[in-house]
């Protein structure tokens, strides 16, 4: 990339704080710098990657504006591959917007959302999956989440679309021989081809499949709670998130709309969604939320039904389970601080997952959450090596899974082998759209313009 022009931006949250950085980045950066920060100690040469204390001043009245930090930051071994700057103020408003002002006047111009990383990505300091980790880093809220952010930053997903990229590739490299010289004698073993597809086929598929744990991961799920109207679904809402949530009153029928919070469970974010309790309404707004829940029900990752441990098991559940069966369900026996009257064996007999809590006394919830996790994540706890978190590379690699796929197909059917090379050659398009090199401007614009301007 050959740029023209000089950036700036301030890349800190806006507000009160102990320091504000100002971010500079192009071929006039460490001039625009000096052309307002005036040294406390003037030298002949200034060092790389070193804090020099000095004050910023407006050149044409000679005011002075903050006394900061600046540091010059050489290219190629900056974050966008070009000569930056950096110029660590203060972190008040006034100050920031004033030297942002100067830069701007002296000859930058604002960044716009992204550009720092999106000129480090046209630089080929990195490649696209790396530039979307960045901004997921960013909003990351979870242990998880992090961890799978800067997983993808250090390379690790992109080495793995790169071997994938790469055995397709000479599968094509082989079947393109044939086509091109037709007449020569040109030793292929089209079998052993046909077996790198296969293993390729299935790595696709793992990583196609590792989405939903990614999802689980980046985006969270969802469970919601169901129940017959005063088993304390809305006691456990607010037991699970520590805070009163939802209201609480001994009045069946208080929960009318759904509320919903987000709980973290070993990294993982679940929106846990309190529901009108399912009966026959009272009136026309009891009839609108208990719609809504049972719209809602198809559409969930998990349901946790909630039946009181001191009521006897009634026609009324039954109707409940009917309407959620063959969804993921969980079974969350609550009130066991009463004395219990509640037959468990239709419960049992159905093979459901069901676990005593008291949501009153907060007994039994850290049991709960751990099989709310199992029932999500369908495993006991362990992480695959590798996962996808964004819905642009699941999709991508569909596509590359069923070219690969029809490529299998090409090759079994003993079909003309410039069928394969066709779907081979939509394959590899598809996985340099991931990494960015065949990446459409507008999919560019849009992942960018979703980062803060100073990023």
């Amino acid at each position: 990339m050959e740029t023209v022009d000089t950036i700036c931006a301030i890349s800190t949250p806006p507000g009160e704080g102990g320091i504000g950085i100002i971010r500079i980045s192009g071929p006039k950066a460490h001039e625009l710098l000096f052309k307002i920060f005036r040294p406390a100690k003037t030298k002949e040469n200034y060092l790389p990657r070193t804090l020099y204390l000095g004050k910023i001043t407006n050149s044409d009245s000679n005011e002075k504006i903050d006394e900061v930090y600046g540091v010059l930051l050489k290219a190629p071994k900056t974050y966008t591959r070009e000569d930056m700057a950096e110029i660590h103020s203060h972190g008040g408003f006034a100050s920031q917007q004033a030297i942002l002002s100067l830069l701007i006047r002296c000859g930058a111009r604002l960044a716009e959302p992204g550009e720092f990383t999106k000129r480090a990505f046209l630089n080929g300091r990195i490649d696209l999956l790396q530039a979307e980790a960045v901004l997921d880093i960013i909003q990351s809220e979870t242990n998880e989440e992090l961890r799978c952010a800067v997983e993808h930053l250090e390379g690790k997903l992109s080495s793995k679309i790169n071997t994938i990229k790469n055995n397709v590739k000479g599968v094509l490299v082989e079947i393109e021989a044939l086509i091109d010289f037709p007449d020569e004698e040109i030793d292929v073993d089209m079998e052993q081809c046909l077996t790198i597809l296969r293993r390729t086929h299935k790595n696709v598929e793992k990583l196609i499949k590792s989405y939903y744990e990614g999802r689980a991961i980046q985006h969270g799920l969802e469970a919601l709670i169901i129940g017959k109207a005063n088993v304390g679904k809305s006691s456990l809402l607010n037991a699970l998130l520590l805070k009163e949530k939802a209201i609480v009153t001994p009045l069946p029928g208080t929960t009318r709309d759904l509320i919903e919070d987000i709980l973290h469970i070993k990294g993982i974010k679940v929106r846990i969604v309190d529901t009108a309790g399912l009966r026959k309404p009272k009136d026309i707004v009891e009839q609108e939320g208990i719609d809504r829940v049972k719209n809602k029900v198809p559409m969930t990752d998990l349901i946790i039904w909630v039946l009181d441990g001191s009521d006897a098991y009634t026609s009324e559940d039954d109707d409940i389970y009917t309407a959620i069966a063959g969804t993921n369900i969980l079974v969350a026996i609550n009130k066991i601080d009463l004395p219990q009257k509640l037959d468990n064996t239709k419960i049992l007999s159905r093979g459901l997952e069901f676990y005593n809590i008291s949501a009153l006394r907060g007994s039994g919830l850290e049991e709960l959450k751990n099989g709310i996790y199992r029932k999500l994540m369908g495993k006991k706890g362990k992480r695959a090596s590798l996962l996808i978190t964004n819905v642009r590379h699941r999709e991508v690699l569909q596509k590359v899974y069923e070219a690969i796929g029809r490529a299998i197909n090409c090759q079994e059917n003993q079909e003309p082998v410039e069928f394969a090379a066709f779907e081979l050659r939509e394959a590899l398009f598809n996985l340099g759209e991931i990494t960015g090199e065949t990446c459409p401007e507008d999919i560019l614009h849009d992942i960018f313009s979703r980062f803060c301007i100073g990023k």
